[in-house]
């Protein structure tokens, strides 16, 4: 069967009008015989609200409660398209992370996919069903529900569309594709119509917000086609991330040198933070090293970028993340007076 999996952002699924129009969209699919998955984020600035309603309960919300929390806000989208689809006559089944069979380990926050099990999602295809699923989520082999982070909702589509050796996968949002740099910076940013998987993980990994990095890999390490476009635009074209090889027997090339290096993006990544580790030849402290990638490793923080000198040791994280980083550092490292 052919399958689609698409995915809508919470911008694509702000409120009843914008629902409305991503309907026909789904249905000129489903109206051709294209089995179709469809994952939700929550609508608009819903996960942001959450996070700060759970910040009014608790000063120090609990990571395992606050996924069960925030991850609400997609669950909302998916009963409400389903809703709408149904009211058109159109067959629709709307699943939870953990009803789509996305297992997860217990990385509150940001978890990380162990494997999907396709039973559910296949047998409601098989019997004509249009699946909607929630993005964002999974659960854990405890039944505990857990949050894949931000940009989480990309991930789930392009895991669903893995699972499912789906034809291709379509990111929809309110942006036409993937540009050559942020069109708000740079208005007479270029529309990319395909970048590699490679360009596209490097990009995504240095700032570019359209596409979840974890989500491009994914795309890369199952060969699945990413399809970038502007969920209300009335010409459908976009962008595809997809394995690119240069055919130049065919002359696909032929106006290109044999070493032609273009250049695809300029990008900035913002909300970081520096943390310099300084001290007498710290480079060779082994020890010290082992506890700076641990503490990481246990806060659940990115490193993006780390360099060293004699006298230091500085990483490049996300600014959120930077305050709890550096006391962790500072007990393990230096110790705290009593």
């Amino acid at each position: 069967m052919k399958i689609v999996v698409q995915k809508y952002g919470g911008s694509s699924v702000a409120d009843k009008e914008k629902l409305d129009d991503i309907c026909k969209n789904i249905i000129s699919y489903a109206d051709k015989g294209i089995k179709l998955v469809v994952v939700v984020s929550a609508q608009g600035d819903t996960t942001d609200k959450l996070m700060s309603k759970a910040m009014d309960y608790s000063k120090s919300p609990v990571k395992r409660e606050l996924d069960l929390l925030i991850t609400t806000g997609e669950i909302q989208t998916v009963a409400l398209l389903s809703l709408m689809l149904n009211e058109k006559g159109y067959k629709t089944i709307g699943l939870t992370g953990q009803q789509a069979g996305i297992l997860s380990d217990s990385t509150y926050g940001n978890a990380t996919i162990k494997t999907i099990y396709v039973d559910n999602i296949l047998n409601n295809l098989n019997e004509g069903n249009i699946v909607v699923v929630a993005g964002f989520q999974a659960v854990d082999k405890f039944g505990n529900i857990t949050s894949l982070g931000r940009g989480g909702s990309d991930l789930s589509a392009v895991a669903i569309a893995s699972a499912l050796k789906a034809n291709k996968c379509e990111i929809y949002s309110d942006i036409d594709g993937i540009f050559s740099a942020d069109p708000r910076i740079i208005p007479k940013a270029k529309l990319l119509k395909k970048i590699s998987y490679n360009e596209m993980l490097e990009a995504a990994s240095a700032g570019a917000k359209v596409l979840h990095n974890r989500s491009v890999n994914l795309g890369k390490k199952h060969d699945i086609p990413i399809h970038v476009k502007n969920s209300h635009a009335t010409v459908s074209s976009g962008s595809i991330v997809e394995k690119i090889i240069e055919n130049t027997m065919s002359g696909e090339s032929a106006n290109k040198d044999f070493e032609d290096y273009e250049i695809k993006f300029i990008t900035k990544k913002d909300d970081i933070a520096k943390i310099s580790i300084i001290g007498d030849m710290v480079m060779s402290n082994k020890e010290a090293i082992i506890q700076i990638f641990d503490i990481a490793y246990e806060e659940n923080i990115t490193i993006y970028m780390i360099s060293f000198s004699e006298l230091s040791i500085s990483v490049i994280i996300d600014k959120d993340k930077s305050k709890t980083f550096m006391e962790k550092l500072h007990t393990a490292l230096i110790g705290d007076e009593n």
